[in-house]
């Protein structure tokens, strides 16, 4: 193989790993506010700080 493509492919193969992990991350986020039930952003980013 051309170095040109390995490093494609390596590039592509990081770019999709990283939007998997994003995805994760954004889902368990959502799905821990929709659990909680909180109504307004305050009380979101509130939960999120850790109460702070």
């Amino acid at each position: 193989m051309d170095a040109d493509a390995v490093i494609g492919i390596i590039v592509i193969a990081a770019a999709l790993g990283l939007l998997t992990c994003l995805v994760l991350w954004s889902r368990r986020r959502i799905e821990r506010i929709a659990r909680n039930g909180f109504g307004s952003a305050r009380a979101i980013e509130k939960e999120l700080r850790g109460g702070r």
